[in-house]
């Protein structure tokens, strides 16, 4: 099933320069979507459904928004967040070429 958000993600990673929104299309093109992993960790702990789908949003948005005082120089944001678009892709083509 294909994630309808990764497109967003795609696009904020590249366009947008944003490192966890790379991150979050990354994992998902290589078939291990983060969000969801998060999802399925605080529902086992016992967070109610609805905080577990809402949270794991809230919590990359706010991380999103950190960005700048984690990685401070836009030019590497940038050079990070196409470097993991790019090579998430290449990676899933190698794979899928490797399977055949």
């Amino acid at each position: 099933m294909v994630n309808p958000f990764a497109i967003s993600w795609l696009w904020r990673g590249f366009k947008g320069r944003s490192v966890t929104f790379a991150l979050l299309f990354a994992t998902c093109v290589l078939g291990w979507p983060l969000s969801t992993e998060v999802n399925h960790l605080l529902a086992r702990i016992g967070v109610h459904w609805l905080y577990a789908m809402v949270l794991p949003g809230l919590f990359f948005m706010w991380l999103s928004k950190r960005e700048d005082r984690l990685i401070p120089d836009e030019g590497r944001r940038t050079w990070c967040a196409r470097g993991l678009i790019a090579g998430s892709i290449l990676v899933a083509i190698l794979i899928a070429w490797m399977k055949n």
